[in-house]
């Protein structure tokens, strides 16, 4: 079982999936994985930690530089097509996108492949979005 209660599931699970995790913390000390997949870089957050432990649920997320063109209408425009992946502008003028995963009581591996699979082909839609809004492609924004 995949849970986000017990990170090392989360990273093996990743792992399995042919991507290459690497376990960090966030800026609350709660667990996050940092990865390299599908031709972006992204983070996974653990939600719902008690003391930073015990997590009841996972943000998969990407961020791209903020860019002139990434505005809260075209955040709109994509939201408005799509139910799961999220888009949004950020405080600090980054577009983000993202994709939430509870996992109270776990997720077998089966429907946690398709979870990354699901995620994968977003992250492919996501691309062919920005090829036809935005006059050049979005850039990730750098690590942290």
């Amino acid at each position: 079982m995949v849970c986000a209660s017990k990170p090392e599931t989360v990273l093996a699970a990743l792992a399995k999936g042919g991507l290459k995790p690497k376990l960090d913390k966030d800026s609350d000390e709660d667990p996050m994985l940092e990865v390299d997949g599908d031709g972006y870089h992204y983070e996974v957050y653990f939600y719902g930690c008690k003391e930073h432990k015990n997590c009841d649920s996972l943000r998969f997320e990407v961020l791209f530089k903020k860019e002139p063109e990434n505005t809260v209408e075209l955040a709109n425009k994509w939201n408005s097509t799509k139910r799961f992946l999220q888009m949004s502008v950020k405080p600090d003028g980054k577009l983000g996108a993202a994709y939430d995963v509870a996992t109270i009581g776990g997720v077998n591996s089966k429907n946690f492949a398709d979870v990354l699979e699901w995620w994968s082909s977003m992250l492919g839609e996501l691309g062919e979005f920005f090829d036809a809004e935005v006059p050049k492609p979005a850039t990730p924004a750098p690590k942290n």
